[in-house]
Order: structure tokens, then C-alpha cells, then sequence
């Protein structure tokens, strides 16, 4: 296999995501004039990754794993003030429903089956790969059923902490372990982190403000459940 399959690959999940994004806010929120200026802001995004990873400057060759995990979450805290000071982001994002931000997840079961398929071809150490696969086909799945189920009323609720909590939980486990654990095997330019630093600050604010809004008990427009 081509060392340029992984990353193309990658890439091309990354593209999904910014399509099914739109595709999702578009589901309650009027993009007419944002949905342009969004899809623009995640391709430079994308793109600006790209160059650094493809170039292997965006980071030092021996970062240590520490360091490598604080520059995730500052990675992650900058895209959550992007979200919340700009006053167009954070209005769309607080209008968002529930079944909306739950669905938003639901792309991760690509990714995951991505991680799996890595896993196999020694892309990715294959415990690592197996467990993030699965976790990531879980914590998409997990979403998909809490939309469904505030979407029709049934255990709505319930579900989406559950499904809040799993891929909050995947998130950091993935992270975490990605940076003090596997670092020295994959190195800091790996096709992975076009997953790390693009979608996966995205997913975890879209669990936050879901469980904001859990805890606010903000009504989620779900039907009366059919006995």
C-alpha cells in the first residue's frame, strides 16, 4: 500500500464530515448566508492541516508526549472559543436541537471503520486500531440511536446522556492514549491527527453543548411516544 493511501484517505473522511456537518445543521438552522462562509472555514482549515502534516512541519519530529497531549487541548480549547465568541457560531450552535448535535456524531462510524481497516494493514498498531474503531463505530451509533429516540419520543433523554458521556469518553481515552502511549511508534505527522485536529475538537463541543443543554433540561422538540 502507497504511504499516501492513509492520509488520502483521511482527507477524504474529512470532507465527509464537513459535508454531513452542513448537511445536518441545515436539518433546523437556515444556512443561506453562514452555510458558505462554514464550508469555506473548515476546507482552509483542512487544508492548512494538510500542508503541515504533509510537510512534516507542523510539528517537531521527537515532540514528547506531554507536550503533544497540551497542544491537543489547546487545539481544542481554540476551536471552542472560535465557536463560542463569534456571535453567528455560537447562536447557530445554541439553536441547534438535541437530535441535531446527537446526529452530528454519527459520521464517526466511518471513521471508525477507517481506524479498523488501518489496524489491519499496520497503518496503526493493531490493538489501538481495533479499539478505536470500535469505539468510534459506538460512539456514532450511540448518537444515531439518541437522535432517533428524541426524535420519536422514546427514552430520548436517557439515551443522549448515555451517548454524550461514551463519546466524551472516546474522545479523551483516544487522545490521551494517542499522545503518552503510541507517539513514538506513529509519530506527531501521522494520518491519524487529520482525525485528532479536524474532526475530533468538533465532536467533543458538539457532546458539550448537548449536555448543557441536558442539564438545562431545554425542551427537545421530541413527538409524544405512540403506546
Amino acid at each position: 500500500m502507497s504511504q499516501n493511501v492513509p492520509a488520502l484517505t483521511m482527507i477524504g473522511l474529512d470532507l465527509l464530515m464537513i459535508v454531513y456537518t452542513l448537511w445536518a445543521l441545515s436539518g433546523g438552522t437556515a444556512l443561506a448566508r453562514r452555510g458558505p462562509i462554514i464550508l469555506l472555514s473548515m476546507l482552509l482549515w483542512l487544508g492548512a492541516l494538510h500542508v503541515g502534516l504533509y510537510t512534516q512541519s507542523l510539528f517537531p519530529a521527537h515532540i514528547s508526549g506531554e507536550i503533544f497531549l497540551a497542544v491537543i487541548f489547546v487545539a481544542v480549547g481554540m476551536v471552542g472559543v472560535l465557536l463560542f465568541a463569534i456571535p453567528a457560531l455560537r447562536t447557530m450552535l445554541w439553536q441547534l436541537e438535541q437530535r441535531q448535535l446527537l446526529l452530528l456524531q454519527g459520521v464517526r462510524v466511518f471513521f471508525g471503520a477507517t481506524f479498523l481497516m488501518q489496524a489491519s494493514t499496520g497503518v496503526l498498531p493493531a490493538a489501538f486500531g481495533i479499539l478505536d474503531g470500535y469505539t468510534h463505530i459506538g460512539a456514532g451509533f450511540f448518537g444515531l440511536i439518541a437522535a432517533y429516540s428524541l426524535a420519536t419520543g422514546v427514552q430520548g433523554e436517557r439515551r443522549a446522556w448515555f451517548a454524550n458521556l461514551f463519546g466524551l469518553a472516546d474522545i479523551l481515552i483516544v487522545a490521551s492514549t494517542l499522545a503518552l502511549v503510541l507517539l513514538p511508534q506513529i509519530g506527531p505527522h501521522h494520518p491519524m491527527m487529520y482525525a485528532v485536529f479536524f474532526p475530533a475538537p468538533l465532536w467533543l463541543w458538539f457532546h458539550v453543548v448537548s449536555i448543557l443543554k441536558l442539564l438545562r433540561r431545554e425542551p427537545t422538540h421530541t413527538l409524544p411516544a405512540v403506546a
